[in-house]
């Protein structure tokens, strides 16, 4: 249903910062553009023939947004197109990327937490979830609609809402993905699998994809648990 670009947290640089896309003929909708983004969108040439582009932010973190100056820049003077912005707060976003020079008529912010990507054969149901990371900057997970299925994207989040969980009972959501870490300590702003084994009952396990792992993740064990893990469209640290 989606693809990754990147799979890893902030410091687990090998896999690159965790982003996924959704690509449907020259329509483009893109999960966060951290710090390793952009480089990545133009190696694989994946906006290529993108005249319709849609960024979803789920919080301002660099691993989330480094590149999004970049990504913004290219599709005003190389792509000749206005990328939409979709996150709650209009005013941060603005402020981040002003910070940077970057032109608010070069992109446009949709600040609604419900809304509808339609265009011609496209259409995309998106809503904003405050979900728990940290205090210092508001952070959201991503339930979707597209194509018959309902997916929550979890962005960076310690936990499971309780509406994911019955979503996911209920068959209300097909897929979760989560953000999954392999250490465990208090006041963690990720999510242990230790903890994510304890939240999800072994026959729903199937419908959900571990993303953003650190290094201390344990992909086998994850697997064996029951759980997908996420991988990237190409495996840039094998790459010379």
């Amino acid at each position: 249903m989606i693809n990754f670009i990147g799979t890893g947290s902030a410091f687990n640089t090998q896999l690159g910062n965790n982003s996924a896309y959704i690509k449907k003929d020259s329509h483009f909708v893109l999960f966060d553009c951290g710090s390793t983004v952009f480089s990545r969108l133009v190696s694989l040439n994946l906006i290529d023939d993108v005249s319709d582009l849609n960024i979803i932010i789920t919080h301002t973190h660099p691993d989330h947004i480094g590149s999004l100056g970049e990504l913004i820049f290219y599709s005003h003077y190389i792509k000749n197109l206005i990328p939409k912005i979709l996150f709650p707060d209009k005013k941060l976003i603005d402020m981040i990327l002003g910070s940077m020079g970057v032109n608010n008529e070069f992109y446009r912010v949709i600040n609604s937490e419900n809304t509808v990507i339609n265009n011609s054969n496209f259409t995309m149901e998106v809503s904003f979830r405050k979900c728990s990371h940290v205090d210092s900057i508001p952070s959201y997970g991503i339930l979707f609609k597209l194509g018959g299925f309902t997916l929550y994207y979890s962005g960076d989040s310690n936990s499971v809402d309780t509406f994911v969980l019955e979503g996911l009972e209920k068959g209300s959501i097909d897929f979760l993905y989560q953000d999954t870490c392999g250490i465990d300590y208090d006041l963690n702003p990720h999510l242990y699998l230790g903890r994510l084994e304890k939240l999800i009952k072994p026959e729903l396990r199937h419908k959900v994809y571990c993303m953003h792992t650190d290094s201390q993740f344990n992909r086998d064990e994850a697997v064996k648990m029951g759980f997908n893990v996420v991988e990237a469209v190409i495996d840039f640290k094998s790459m010379p």
